[in-house]
C-alpha cells in the first residue's frame, strides 16, 4: 500500500464512562475541540487533516480499522490526544494494537490536563509512545507533524482562539454537537480545578463569536445545532453580554447555544440579553451549598455572598428560560450535615434547576504529581481509597469522610440526582451536547428499558 500524506489524529476513548457505566453513559461523546484546533491549523497551512475520536469502542478494533483504512501508512507521525487519564487503559491497550500493525509508527501524545507533571510516568505508563508533548501546541503542530526540533523556550501562543473550528475534519461530524472557543483560563484557586492558577484571557469580540456561530450552521447546513461555547471560566459582563446580542440579532437565524461557569460570577443583569443571543443551557459550578466546603475547597472565603450571589443568578437564569444544570461536588470532609446544606439550599431553588450532575471529589495524576493534592484531600478529611489504583492508573477515588463511605458517595449522589431531574430533563441536557445528534427520544426510552432504573440518574 503506497504511503498517504494525511495527517491522522485519534482522540483517544475510554474502556468504560467516567461515572456510572450504563448504556446511557456509553451513548455520549465528547468533541475534542483541542485536537480540532490543531487540526484546524494544520488544515489552514494545507496539510489533509482527519480526525478520529475512539469514544467508548474497543481499542483494538479501533485500531484495526484505522490500519485499513490507510490511516496508518501516512508519512506522518499518529496524532493521539488524551483528554483523561481515565482513557489511559483503553490508550495503553490502542498503542500496543498500533505498533503491532505498523512497528514504525510514530506515535505523539498530547494532552493539556493530562500530560503536565505526569510525562516522566506517562513514558512507563505507555511506553510504545514515541514523544509526550505538554501543554498548548498550537504553536508548534507543524514542527511535530514534520518531525522537526522543538525548542524547549517556545512561547505557547494564545492566537488560535481567535480562530473558527473546521468540523469537517471529524470523521462522521455531523453526529457531534459543534464547539467554539470564547475564552481560556481561569485563575480562581479552587483547588479540584485544572485552571486554577492559569490566568483569565479576554473573552472573544462578540462580533466574532456570533459569526463564527453563523459559521458552524454553514458547516453543517442546519441552523438546528446546539454548539457549545467553550469557556472554562465564561465570565461576560452587561456590556459584553449586550453587544453580543446586538450582533446575533443581525442575522436572521439565531443559533442556541451552551456555556459553563461559576455561580458568581455573570451579573444577573446579563443573562436577559445573553438569553437573547442564544444562551439556552448553562452549566453552574455551584459545587456545594454548605458554608465550610465552600470554604474547604476553595470555591469563596465569603459563603454567605457567594450563595447569595449563586441565587440570583439561578433565579435569573430561570426567569429568561435558560436552562440550568447545577454542578454538584461531594468534596472531601463531606458529612451528612454538609451533605443536607446543599440539599436545603438545591430544595429552595428547585424550581430553577432542569438537572443536577451530581459526584464525589476524584484525585487525577501520577504518584508524585498528585501528592501535594492527596495531602489536601487528607487534611479537608478525606481518605484515599486504594493508593496503589492510583499509582497505576493515575485516577484515585476517595472515602469524603470516615462518616461517608465511596459506596455511599454514590448513593447519595444518584439520590440527590434523581430529587431534582426527570428522564426527560436528562434527554434534553445530553441530547442538546453529548448524545448523537441522530439519536431520538425514542433510542433513549429503548435504552433505559434495556438498561434498567437501578444506576440511573434521574427520576421517572
Amino acid at each position: 500500500m503506497a504511503a498517504s500524506s494525511f495527517v491522522c489524529f485519534v482522540s483517544a476513548g475510554m474502556d468504560k464512562p467516567k461515572k456510572r457505566d450504563n448504556v446511557l453513559s456509553r451513548r455520549q461523546q465528547y468533541l475534542n475541540y483541542g485536537a480540532l484546533t490543531l487540526a484546524t491549523i494544520l488544515d489552514s497551512k494545507g496539510y489533509d487533516v482527519r480526525l478520529y475520536h475512539g469514544g467508548h469502542s474497543d481499542p483494538e478494533l479501533f485500531a484495526k480499522k484505522l490500519y485499513q483504512e490507510g490511516a496508518l501508512n501516512s508519512i506522518y507521525p499518529l496524532m493521539l490526544s488524551m483528554q483523561s487519564l481515565y482513557a489511559l487503559s483503553w490508550t495503553s491497550t490502542f498503542t500496543k494494537t498500533i505498533k503491532s500493525l505498523s512497528p514504525s509508527k510514530m506515535i505523539v501524545l498530547g494532552g493539556r490536563w493530562v500530560v503536565g507533571e505526569n510525562s516522566s510516568w506517562l513514558r512507563k505508563m505507555l511506553p510504545m509512545v514515541d514523544k509526550i508533548v505538554g501543554g498548548l501546541a498550537e504553536n508548534k503542530i507543524v514542527q511535530l507533524v514534520e518531525g522537526d526540533d522543538i525548542s524547549s523556550n517556545l512561547a505557547e501562543q494564545f492566537s488560535a482562539v481567535s480562530f473558527g473550528l473546521n468540523h469537517e475534519l471529524v470523521d462522521n461530524y455531523k453526529e457531534f454537537q459543534p464547539n467554539v472557543e470564547a475564552s481560556r483560563g481561569c485563575g480562581r484557586g479552587c483547588s479540584f480545578c485544572e485552571e486554577r492558577n492559569i490566568p483569565l484571557t479576554r473573552l472573544k469580540e462578540p462580533l466574532l463569536l456570533a459569526s463564527q456561530l453563523q459559521d458552524l450552521a454553514v458547516q453543517y447546513n442546519d441552523y438546528s445545532i446546539t454548539p457549545y461555547v467553550q469557556s472554562s471560566f465564561f465570565a461576560p459582563n452587561t456590556r459584553w453580554s449586550e453587544k453580543l446580542f446586538e450582533a446575533v440579532s443581525r442575522y436572521e437565524k439565531k443559533i442556541f447555544w451552551r456555556c459553563e461557569t461559576r455561580v458568581d460570577t455573570i451579573n444577573p443583569s446579563s443573562i436577559s440579553a445573553l438569553a437573547g443571543a442564544g444562551l439556552r443551557v448553562i452549566d453552574l459550578g455551584l459545587e456545594s451549598a454548605s458554608p465550610s466546603q465552600i470554604i474547604s475547597m476553595g470555591k469563596s472565603d465569603k459563603p454567605d455572598d457567594y450563595l447569595r450571589r449563586a441565587s440570583d443568578l439561578i433565579k435569573a437564569c430561570r426567569d429568561s428560560g435558560v436552562w440550568v444544570k447545577v454542578n454538584f461536588l461531594i468534596y472531601a470532609g463531606e458529612t451528612e450535615k454538609t451533605y443536607q446544606e446543599t440539599i436545603n439550599w438545591l430544595d429552595e431553588h428547585s424550581d430553577c434547576i432542569k438537572g443536577i450532575s451530581v459526584g464525589p471529589v476524584v484525585v487525577f495524576g501520577s504518584p508524585s504529581a498528585s501528592r501535594d493534592y492527596v495531602s489536601s484531600i487528607v487534611r479537608a478529611g478525606g481518605i484515599l481509597v486504594d493508593p496503589v489504583a492510583l499509582n497505576s492508573t493515575g485516577v484515585g477515588h476517595i472515602h469524603p469522610s470516615a462518616g461517608i463511605s465511596s459506596k455511599e458517595a454514590e448513593e447519595l449522589s444518584l439520590n440527590a440526582s434523581r430529587r431534582y431531574m426527570t428522564k426527560d430533563d436528562y434527554f434534553d441536557l445530553k441530547s442538546f451536547s453529548y448524545y448523537p445528534r441522530s439519536y431520538t427520544y425514542e433510542d433513549f426510552s429503548r435504552d433505559v428499558e434495556v438498561n434498567g432504573i437501578n444506576n440511573l440518574p434521574f427520576a421517572f
